[in-house]
């Protein structure tokens, strides 16, 4: 028996003594690698820590989880993928498209499985060791410290960046005595009611809609929660806290590694720094003074926080199709489909703006093709497209889709109306408001290119155009020379040739509107790293007025924190929304009446405010779902209600009339309504035997529980 096991055993040792030889060796090699994440993880503490005002040891264990876990994956993914080994072996690129496949695999997980968010994350770990084994048989990252340094810088700019920008945020809910003020925009409670409802979901079929229990989840960008509710899971932090110290600062963190990578494998590594550079700390447009907050880049992307995920990850997409064309390989081109598809479940509207282009782009300049190949393949990949397009006119779950340019006047009219008062829209307003009323397009159309060029991009249109002169003599090939150019075009056909939505999948305009986020993303992310390339090439500054040049560049950039960072997610020329103060304030009382529900209940129990949370607040703060919800009409204008949530709300009306406690019981149980949150400003007939005896008081607040 020994005999026959001898030969095992010694095999067994023998393969021990490898793997820990190979860990050693690995660790070894890429000791600054690991740095990498570990510096994610301390920003993440340092935001935590703001937000909730303590130190946590877990939630920083689970964040240098996290951030291995995604470096993991991330060289697993460049290891598989047919990326140049110049752009693969960046620690930043890595951790990227690691962090987007952590994210995808939860997602699908949530959609084909039953089991519960932190039961994923434990199946995504049961990967590692299979992962490990696998990149064991490759080389190890034998770079300096030298040749990682702009990695490093790069998330130093980015982490710090999005320390300042999230000022406001980060602060959490601000006692200012009977008011708590949200520094956030008021879109907050519903994406932290969101992450809750991940984080205690059982699957994607048991996920209700936020403004109505019963009614499965609408198709929505979900894949930019999954990690939060993960987090929110494991950590045992409030949703809210996740939203504005992860969501939002991490996602700010991530379009400055997305810049990075995007413009790196473009003009190289340094530029690619530039690029951090551009997008993390220079003004966008609305901050260098023309005057629409309304395509602030900055702006929207706090208040609309997975558009940050969804710019980060359609930047990887570009990247593998760059690639491709330079290289003139099919594979890296396969991939930018892949991920590109992918990132309708990040930003639906970010894929709608660049799926044409990004389907065409190697019929165009994938050189190593017959052109013959590429023209015949251009005709089906068109055919194809009208096919789909048209096929999503039956669909009622998907926006219109129709290139007809008549969504324009009404898109031209709310820019205007949206705008800062000053020179432009004074300009604009004379040039364009008589045009609008008699609906003369032809006349239209360069007045409102114009005016949506400017407003969108400012400066960086002229900074473009000279980079475009000046780096001819650079050779980047010609699918990335051409890149801003087709992105500035192409964006300009959605914002006006798009119809406007007629199926109230969102707000009217969002398919207009949306798309310039990640249009001036990818000209500011290039034009800042041609800038850099065309002055002093792929390196650092040498000379001392280079280098000088460089800081003021910096420390500019830090300035525009000053003047811009406070009251960034404010509008403030438009009434009620001037200050945090108008437009997302919660009275203290309600916040404590919240809490006392997320802490006392069940996690499927359902809840009603008797004001119908038009805001989210209630269902946001206390993590359950409302049995009805009333959604605020200045936001969700024109967007499609629940059928029979009206019927719901007019029942609920009559319950607050009901003076019978038999009768009220019998309601709350055949509505499943184990929770209702009575607010002082609403009149109800119910008897004394019920009112006198909350479940909780603080206030005027009262907290009844139904046995359901």
């Amino acid at each position: 028996m020994n005999r026959v096991n001898s030969p095992l055993r010694a095999r067994f040792y023998l393969s021990r003594r490898h793997s820990c030889l190979w860990i050693a060796d690995h660790f070894r090699s890429n000791k600054y690698s690991f740095l990498f994440p570990l510096g994610v993880a301390f920003f993440l503490t340092l935001w935590h820590s703001r937000a909730t005002h303590h130190f946590s040891l877990k939630a920083l264990l689970v964040f240098v989880f996290l951030c291995g876990l995604s470096l993991i994956y991330g060289r697993l993914f460049t290891r598989l993928t047919s990326i140049s080994l110049r752009t693969g072996q960046r620690i930043s690129l890595r951790f990227l498209c690691g962090y987007f496949c952590v994210s995808t695999l939860l997602f699908l997980l949530l959609i084909f499985t039953p089991l519960t968010i932190a039961t994923n994350v434990f199946i995504l770990c049961g990967g590692v060791p299979f992962i490990l084994l696998f990149l064991s048989r490759t080389r190890g990252d034998r770079a300096g410290f030298v040749d990682h340094l702009p990695d490093f810088l790069c998330l130093i700019i980015s982490g710090l960046g999005a320390t300042l920008w999230c000022a406001d945020s980060l602060s959490g809910l601000v006692n200012e005595g009977a008011m708590m003020i949200s520094r956030t925009f008021t879109d907050t409670f519903f994406h932290a009611r969101e992450i809750s409802a991940i984080a205690q979901a059982h699957g994607l079929m048991t996920l209700s809609d936020v403004r109505m229990a019963g009614v499965h989840a609408p198709i929505y960008h979900y894949a930019s929660y999954l990690v939060p509710a993960a987090l929110s899971s494991l950590t045992g932090s409030t949703a809210y806290t996740m939203f504005v110290s992860f969501l939002v600062p991490f996602g700010i963190l991530l379009t400055g590694l997305a810049a990075f990578a995007l413009a790196s494998s473009i003009w190289g590594i340094w530029p690619g720094l530039a690029a951090t550079v551009a997008i993390i700390l220079l003004p966008d447009a609305y901050q260098q003074g023309f005057g629409n907050k309304f395509l602030g880049y900055n702006f929207i992307q706090q208040a609309a926080p997975s558009g940050l995920y969804g710019v980060a990850f359609v930047a990887v997409a570009w990247i593998f199709m760059l690639e491709g064309c330079k290289k003139g390989k099919l594979a890296p081109v396969l991939i930018g489909y892949a991920v590109s598809v992918i990132t309708i479940v990040y930003k639906a509207q970010f894929f709608v703006a660049n799926a044409f282009l990004i389907m065409i782009y190697p019929c165009l300049f994938l050189y190593a093709r017959k052109a013959s190949w590429r023209i015949v393949i251009a005709i089906l990949l068109v055919s194809l497209f009208l096919l789909v397009v048209s096929l999503t006119r039956h669909l009622e779950s998907i926006p219109t889709l129709r290139l007809d340019g008549s969504g324009a006047v009404h898109y031209a009219a709310i820019l205007l109306y949206r705008s800062e008062p000053g020179f432009l829209k004074s300009f604009f307003d004379g040039a364009v408001r008589p045009h609008l009323r008699l609906h003369s397009n032809s006349i239209l159309v360069p007045y409102l290119a114009s005016m949506i060029v400017l407003w969108t991009f400012g400066f960086w249109t002229l900074l473009c155009a000279l980079v475009l002169f000046f780096s001819r003599r650079l050779k980047i090939g010609a699918a990335a020379a051409f890149f801003p150019i087709f992105v500035f075009v192409n964006y300009t056909v959605i914002s006006l040739g798009l119809a406007m939505d007629e199926k109230g999948i969102g707000s009217q305009v969002e398919l207009l509107h949306r798309p310039f986020v990640w249009a001036y993303f990818a000209l500011a992310a290039w034009t800042g790293a041609g800038t850099y390339a065309v002055l002093f090439g792929d390196r650092p500054p040498r000379a001392w007025p280079a280098r000088i040049l460089a800081a003021i560049c910096v420390f500019s950039g830090l300035g525009v924190f000053l003047a811009y960072a406070h009251n960034i997610q404010t509008v403030p020329y438009v009434p009620d929304f001037d200050t945090y103060r108008s437009f997302n304030s919660i009275p203290t009382h309600l916040v404590k009446a919240c809490a006392d529900i997320r802490e006392h209940s069940a996690l499927g129990d359902i809840i009603q405010d008797s004001e119908n949370d038009h805001r989210f607040v209630v269902t946001g703060l206390a993590e359950r779902q409302d049995f009805a919800a009333a959604a605020d009409s200045r936001f969700w204008e024109g967007v499609r209600v629940p059928q029979g949530l009206l019927e719901r709300l007019d029942k609920l009306e009559t319950a607050k009339q009901i003076s019978d406690e038999g009768r009220l019981r019998e309601f709350m149980h055949a509505a499943k309504i184990s929770w209702y949150v009575l607010q002082p400003e609403s009149n109800v007939a119910w008897p004394r035997s019920v009112l006198d005896k909350p479940a909780f008081r603080s206030g005027n607040y009262r907290v009844y529980h139904f046995t359901p």
